[in-house]
Order: structure tokens, then C-alpha cells, then sequence
């Protein structure tokens, strides 16, 4: 079996994970932050431990290379413009008095 069963405070806490804890996706992407909530992000972190936002955009830049942990320059417009993107589409639609 690939699962892991714990009993926390005499038994009222049960914790079911799995024995590989590699395997567990993170809850904010290493590279911009933003929380990691669909399974596109779950495929692309297994890939390249970014969300997919940030494996679709910066994959095939030349600066960046995933294995050695190069991360985007964050200080470069690209990045600011990338960010600002991010965070508009990140706002809900529905405003609440």
C-alpha cells in the first residue's frame, strides 16, 4: 500500500497521506507565489515544480531552466508585466457591500 495512516492525540486525529511525500503538490508556486489550485498546476509542478501560468510562460524562454533552479529575473519587465497579469485575472468579478 502507497498510503501512510497516523493517529495523532489518542486517536482523534487520523492523517491519511501518502509514504512519498515528494509527490505532493505545494500550495504556492515556487516562482511567482500564487497558489497552486488546479490540476494543470498538479501536472506542471511534477514537471518542473512551478505552477502552469509559469511552466506555459517561461518554459521555452532561454533565461530560464528549470533543473537549475534559474528562476526568472524578477526585476526585468517581462516579470513585472507577467506578475500584473496574474494578479488582474487573480481578482473576483463579484464585489461584496
Amino acid at each position: 500500500m502507497d498510503k501512510e495512516i497516523l493517529s495523532l492525540e489518542n486517536g482523534k486525529i487520523i492523517v491519511i497521506r501518502p509514504k512519498d511525500m515528494s509527490t505532493i503538490v505545494p500550495l504556492f508556486c515556487r516562482c511567482c507565489s500564487f497558489p497552486m489550485k488546479t490540476m494543470d498546476d498538479s501536472i506542471s509542478y511534477r514537471k518542473h515544480q512551478v505552477c502552469s501560468k509559469c511552466d506555459d510562460r517561461w518554459t521555452n524562454d532561454k533565461k530560464v531552466d528549470w533543473k537549475t533552479a534559474l528562476l526568472p529575473d524578477k526585476s526585468s519587465e517581462d516579470w513585472v508585466e507577467y506578475i500584473e497579469l496574474r494578479a488582474f485575472y487573480a481578482k473576483t468579478i463579484i464585489t461584496y457591500k
